[in-house]
């Protein structure tokens, strides 16, 4: 493919980036007008707009900081050939070994930093630390090899955890986790950490670029093969299955009837997601996370997942163990209906006791008063 975005230098003012459509078509192909997204929508209904802040984001905080000393690139067409080399399946060495040869000056470091952005803008996984990062041993590291067997080896493990008797009900969502379970939930732009439970296990962590899972998931490939030259190109670096996997956990967590429809939906529901969207500020959420369909019954069962299944188990079992701390999360955890009713019930039953002791207490002192000051007629 011709080269159709012009460079665009990042030392000395920020740089113009391109429509974000050239930056899919570069990295991903483009999108046949007959696909459908994975609510069956028209794929015009995609939103890149999170993806583009995220985008803006990572290159300013290495490309952009302190005038690109800590990169070997300083123009988008040279991260974008990097990618062209890691969809072509080249070693991270031998990346390095092209940085060096095109920019003698660079550092090793330098070179790193640049491979590890564009890993970062292709797959959205958190590798490489960027300068002045906050927890840098969360990042992940890859040191050899391409990039498509880091990928695969990072996320083919085979679930450990018992499955029996885990059931994920149409009550579980993300709603119900954070009202009735306790927990915080926090949005995160790193594929890697969906579905994580951090802070001793008080805030789940959920991906929630969808639309960035769309492009995956719903591509032609034809102009990504003509990029690289490389006839076997048909499947994302991804392992096969995770992309529509992960789509699901978040069908599963945001169900559409219940926080996108204005007449279905649940009214409650929606306006809790509108606020947790504004509190993520200044990070954009991507509005399609509560746009990935609904669930039929078997598509809830816990064998139906395989990369999260694990994670799923550890989320629902710390939402089981949850017990309600506020009367608000008493009335609205309806998990086991017979202790609800009966908690109520008994709840009900105090009230009217102390409303009839109250009542008699003030009768009694009210007789009391006329019996010492009677009304004289």
């Amino acid at each position: 493919m011709p080269r159709t975005l012009r460079k665009q230098r990042a030392v000395g003012s920020p740089p113009e980036f391109p429509p974000i459509k050239e930056v899919i078509k570069t990295f991903w192909g483009t999108l046949g007008s007959e696909k459908r997204l994975f609510n069956g929508q028209p794929n015009e209904y995609l939103n890149m707009s999170a993806y583009a802040e995220y985008f803006r984001r990572q290159w300013y905080a290495t490309v952009a900081h302190a005038d690109g000393r800590y990169v070997a690139t300083q123009e988008l067409d040279d991260i974008f050939q990097i990618v062209r080399l890691l969809i072509q399946g080249h070693s991270r060495n031998s990346i390095i070994a092209r940085l060096n040869q095109a920019t003698p000056a660079a550092t090793e470091s330098a070179c790193n930093s640049s491979v590890d952005l564009a890993v970062r803008l292709l797959l959205m996984l958190q590798v490489g630390v960027v300068q002045y990062q906050a927890n840098p041993q969360l990042c992940l590291r890859w040191e050899k090899g391409d990039i498509q067997d880091f990928v695969r080896e990072r996320f083919n493990k085979p679930p450990i955890l018992d499955s029996h008797h885990v059931r994920l009900p149409k009550s579980f969502d993300v709603w119900s986790i954070s009202t009735i379970g306790g927990l915080k939930v926090e949005f995160t732009d790193n594929l890697a950490d969906h579905l994580l439970l951090v802070d001793d296990d008080t805030t789940v962590l959920l991906f929630h670029h969808a639309s960035f899972l769309e492009c995956q998931v719903k591509l032609d490939y034809i102009s990504v093969i003509y990029i690289c030259n490389h006839s076997d190109q048909n499947s994302t670096l991804y392992p096969d299955g995770l992309v529509d996997e992960t789509l699901r956990t978040l069908a599963l967590l945001f169900p559409q009837s219940e926080f996108s429809s204005p007449i279905r939906g649940n009214k409650t529901k929606r306006e809790w997601f509108r606020r947790l969207c504004q509190e993520s500020s200044p990070c954009l959420i991507d509005p399609r996370v509560a746009l990935c369909g609904n669930l039929r019954a078997e598509d809830r069962q816990i064998e139906q997942f395989m990369f999260w299944r694990d994670r799923l188990i550890i989320l629902k079992q710390v939402y089981d163990d949850a017990t309600p701390r506020t009367m608000q999360q008493s009335w609205h955890d309806r998990r086991n209906g017979e202790r609800w009713f009966t908690f109520w019930v008994a709840v009900l039953v105090l009230v009217i006791t102390i409303t009839l002791g109250v009542i008699q207490c003030i009768e009694s002192a009210l007789q009391m008063y006329k019996a010492y000051y009677p009304t004289v007629i």
